[in-house]
């Protein structure tokens, strides 16, 4: 039984990936944990919400207008708020009015290190901020930033509830994410040596995939696709070609599916390479041991179920906010 204190949380996000979204997750994840959490969704209002530089995706900022939710906010009475990704922030006025109210807020980034550059410009407006980066919280100190914490990915509980496979999705191995130039040349190689799937945007756009894509997969599809494959291939490199953990390496560990990524430093401090995940260095790399383990399938599901196991115990969001919130000091 969890007996720390429990909050009043004013939760502001959107959900661009639908209910698979790692922002839900985070919303579910602070209910679950026994918080009461006042939910704002500003993709649904976005009379909320002032962009002054018309900033996209996760790049800010996006300002929360203050005048727009403040009686109902104040009715509510946060404990703190959160202000989840993409871009969101309150200006330099509303945050200090916040502050001469007991209001604290914490902001989340999830695309760092590459929207670096703009919170460099509203970083200060939180109380405290986390990032999922390494780099950038390095970086972030280089600035002489006191408010910054890391604080890597998690996954919430619904990953963990294993579905039946559904025989559209049936696969030897599965990539979910979105095509990238990167990206084309190993799908390429997957797509002519097994049976493979791929899902999200533009895989349909290289003639050699076409026969494999299955489009984008939100909510119950998600599960379905990535419970349907016996191995999932992650691409740890960002948009902007930097190479750090992301959110997808834990929904597909948290499956129990043989996953395999790039080597990578970072990468230890959640898995170990060879037991629980599994590492390649080339496309040819990856084939080869792809079909090792197509070969040792019982050798597969216990390195798959292994690195399940792991998420369980350590990586889920609410141990993530537990040990953030401790360390800023919410528990004393």
């Amino acid at each position: 039984m969890n007996l720390q204190r429990k909050f009043k949380i004013a939760h502001f996000g959107r959900y661009g990936e639908g209910d698979t979204d790692v922002v839900k997750s985070i919303l579910l994840s602070l209910k679950r944990l026994g918080h009461e959490v006042q939910e704002w969704d500003v993709g649904a209002h976005p009379e909320w919400l002032l962009n002054p530089e018309d900033c996209k995706g996760p790049k800010g900022p996006v300002i929360i207008r203050l005048d727009r939710v403040k009686k109902k906010l104040l009715d509510f009475g946060p404990d703190f708020i959160i202000c989840n990704a993409g871009g969101l922030t309150f200006s330099q006025k509303s945050s200090a009015f916040l502050k001469r109210n007991n209001i604290p807020i914490l902001g989340i980034t999830l695309s760092d290190p590459d929207i670096f550059e703009y919170v460099l410009k509203y970083g200060k407006n939180f109380t405290w901020f986390t990032t999922n980066s390494q780099l950038a919280y390095e970086n972030y100190k280089k600035y002489g930033f006191t408010n910054v914490l890391y604080m890597p990915f998690g996954i919430d509980f619904r990953f963990f509830k294993e579905r039946e496979a559904n025989k559209k999705f049936l696969s030897d191995v599965a990539i979910i994410g979105h095509g990238r130039e990167d990206r084309y040349p190993i799908a390429k190689k997957l797509c002519e040596s097994f049976n493979t799937k791929l899902y999200g945007k533009r895989w349909g756009t290289i003639k050699e995939l076409q026969g494999h894509s299955m489009g984008s997969v939100r909510g119950e599809e998600w599960f379905q696709a990535a419970y349907s494959t016996k191995m999932l291939v992650n691409f740890p490199r960002t948009v902007e070609g930097y190479t750090n953990v992301k959110v997808g390496i834990l929904e597909a560990a948290a499956t129990g599916k043989l996953l395999f990524t790039e080597y990578f430093d970072e990468m230890e401090n959640l898995f170990n390479y060879g037991e629980e995940i599994i590492g390649y260095s080339s496309s040819k790399d990856l084939v080869n041991k792809i079909n090792y383990y197509l070969k040792n399938e019982e050798e597969a599901k216990q390195i798959g179920k292994r690195a399940m196991e792991r998420c369980k115990q350590e990586h889920t969001w609410e141990r993530r906010f537990e040990g953030l919130f401790n360390m800023i000091g919410l528990y004393q």
